[in-house]
């Protein structure tokens, strides 16, 4: 695309080589000056700790063909002296690279059925249920979130964030829908959003699963998150909507969004006549019998793994979800029944009549929701729940407290580290033990393996152990930087040598 083209798209002032736009050819867009290379255009923006102005002449030295900046970076770049190629400032730069990288990748979103997934908890489950939902249909579909960016075996592009950054995310989206994508489901956050990631975007479906504390060190408050989960919800960004509203968030959403939305509910009735359960819901789930019913415009039967509030809101969300972009309905339950995801709940050994099982939760509400469904789930009177869990370092802290006072509800909780990153692990693990409940039977060991062993050697027939943050990561995040740690298979090596048994099929 001729840089001329490009400006005359975006607006802008341009200098200080105007004359030169008809001739240069813009092959890409990049924000980092390491990965910039000969005719891509660098954009400078405004970063949480320094300007990416200031990293100019590294960018033009790999080839940069233009700059494009703010105020700020321009008045950065001319102090720089002797950067000559073309500077381009707008108002908004991150929102216009956003554009500008969808213009480069010829606009891939708009021959694709888009379905975007925002919320706290849930997310990646709801977005690998609906692409499952899709693929029975016979609808082509891939998926972009935290576990990667994945297209059936044709397409595997690994991820550093829930949303990638548009510079990688449109070139994405044009290789899915090169090799065949007719829908993607994508994991959008909060941050995403506020970052104008997803800028020239206009989703066919948006998901909200809900809120809960997370995030906080990003957000000044709740208000504020709530803001930045609801712009997806505007008719920029958005055609329509499926909203859970379990919590007051989503009630509130629901009625304040700007688009059509279908509403689910998925506090669990029990079998009654029909004017005895709710109807403040499009969509609501009840129970009949040992079944799970998901009412709305008729009754479809459904299945989880584990009968949680949370699970059963991400089958309920995704069914419908899947629903309203035209798979039928019994072939959404039937699907989303059968969709199992990586660290999500994932059941790696059910040896010595025990399961064992890995899930991401790391979220104050999150921790207790997995706990409490375990509680619900385990074997007889004697059965207990067995908690592994720890908090990231150089994150939130302050709902630290509140992971620990949720993962005390279990029987027997080991405190251990998570990710560590640069912070001192063992001030992470006094902010969760700060908030364990009087009288609960709490363990800290700091090494990870070690409380995965010890939790296995305590479990016995009718328990279920539960090992919560961290999911399908294969690594953990220390200060002397990433370790290999895979909660699976170090559970699975456990279970092994303590039953001289492998784990579930399809488990590493």
């Amino acid at each position: 695309m001729r840089l001329a083209e490009l400006v005359e798209s975006i607006g802008g002032a341009v200098g200080p080589s105007a004359p030169q736009l008809g001739d240069i050819e813009i092959v890409g867009v990049s924000l980092s000056s390491s990965s910039t290379d000969s005719g891509v255009l660098f954009a400078a923006l405004p970063g949480h700790r320094t300007h990416g102005a200031r990293f100019v002449s590294d960018a033009v030295g790999r080839g940069a063909a233009a700059i494009l900046t703010d105020d700020q970076g321009r008045e950065i770049i001319e102090a720089l002296g002797d950067v000559d190629v073309p500077v381009i400032t707008v108002f908004d730069p991150r929102s216009t690279m956003s554009n500008v990288a969808s213009m480069l990748a010829g606009h891939p979103q708009e021959s694709i059925s888009m379905v975007g997934i925002t919320g706290t908890n849930g997310k990646t489950t709801v977005a690998h249920m609906v692409q499952s939902a899709l693929d029975a249909q016979g609808v082509q579909c891939g998926v972009i979130g935290t576990l990667g960016s994945h297209f059936g075996d044709r397409v595997s592009v690994p991820s550093a964030r829930t949303t990638p950054e548009a510079t990688d995310l449109f070139p994405i989206l044009r290789t899915f829908r090169d090799a065949g994508a007719q829908a993607v489901v994508m994991e959008v956050s909060s941050i995403a959003l506020c970052e104008h990631r997803v800028d020239g975007i206009c989703f066919d479906t948006a998901v909200f699963t809900g809120l809960s504390h997370d995030h906080l060190d990003y957000h000044r408050d709740m208000e504020d998150y709530f803001a930045a989960k609801s712009q997806l919800f505007d008719p920029e960004r958005a055609r329509g909507g499926v909203v859970l509203v379990d919590d007051e968030w989503g009630v509130r959403l629901a009625r304040e969004a700007s688009i059509p939305v279908t509403t689910v509910r998925t506090t669990v009735n029990e079998r009654g006549s029909d004017d005895q359960f709710n109807e403040d819901a499009d969509w609501t789930v009840r129970r009949r019998g040992n079944e799970l019913i998901l009412h709305g415009v008729r009754d479809v039967a459904f299945d989880v793994p584990i009968s949680a509030g949370f699970a059963l809101a991400n089958a309920a969300l995704a069914i419908v979800t899947a629903h309203t972009m035209g798979v039928a309905l019994d072939v959404a339950a039937g699907a989303v029944s059968r969709a199992r995801v990586p660290g999500r709940m994932e059941l790696v050994s059910d040896l010595g009549g025990i399961d064992f099982i890995v899930d991401y939760a790391h979220t104050p509400d999150a921790v207790e929701q997995v706990v409490r469904g375990a509680l619900e789930q385990r074997v007889g009177e004697s059965g207990r729940v067995i908690v592994v869990v720890g908090a990231g370092g150089d994150r939130d802290p302050h709902k630290r407290s509140g992971m620990g006072r949720a993962a005390s509800l279990a029987d027997v909780t080991f405190i251990t580290d998570d990710n560590p990153r640069s912070e001192d692990p063992q001030r992470i693990r006094a902010g969760v033990l700060a908030g364990v409940r009087d009288g609960s039977d709490v363990r800290e060991i700091a090494s990870r393996r070690q409380a995965i062993a010890e939790a296995v050697e305590l479990a016995r027939a009718g328990d279920v152990v539960l090992l919560l943050g961290k999911g399908h990561e294969a690594t953990q995040e220390r200060a002397e930087g990433l370790v290999p740690f895979d909660d699976r298979e170090v559970l699975a090596f456990f279970v092994g040598r303590r039953f001289g048994g492998g784990s579930k099929e399809g488990v590493t």
